[in-house]
């Protein structure tokens, strides 16, 4: 594992534990290391922008929160349903009726999680 994917997991437990900073840093932490390769740096910025968003949430700045969670969609928009081993799909649609709830003032149970992905048939048998 190199270090880029080191900082994405750590992010992905944090995220899921709820240290939703930590999770930020973590992520900021791989989109710095990218360097030359940006083809992923939507992607790090959109779950560095739904950890954001938990966090004000949590600090009760709903306002901060939905436009975080907005920007967090947007970015990660273009990427596949399952993107780096991870349930995308499942989190996209989870970071939405976030959203949605928000902007209809209902309260929100509990954070998204950042789901592992299964490979693909094809992925064991190579």
């Amino acid at each position: 594992m190199d270090e880029i994917d080191a900082h994405f997991h750590q992010g992905v437990e944090l995220f899921n534990r709820g240290e939703f900073f930590e999770a930020h840093e973590e992520m900021e932490e791989a989109m710095n290391l990218l360097e030359d390769d940006t083809s992923d740096w939507d992607f790090y910025l959109g779950l560095l922008r739904a950890a954001v968003a938990n966090h004000k949430l949590a600090d009760g700045e709903v306002s901060s929160a939905m436009l975080h969670l907005r920007a967090a969609l947007k970015f990660l928009a273009p990427y596949p349903d399952r993107h780096r081993a991870i349930k995308l799909r499942e989190f996209r649609a989870a970071l939405a009726v976030q959203l949605a709830r928000l902007e209809s003032s209902q309260p929100i149970e509990l954070p998204p999680q950042i789901e592992p992905a299964r490979p693909a048939a094809a992925d064991i048998s190579q």
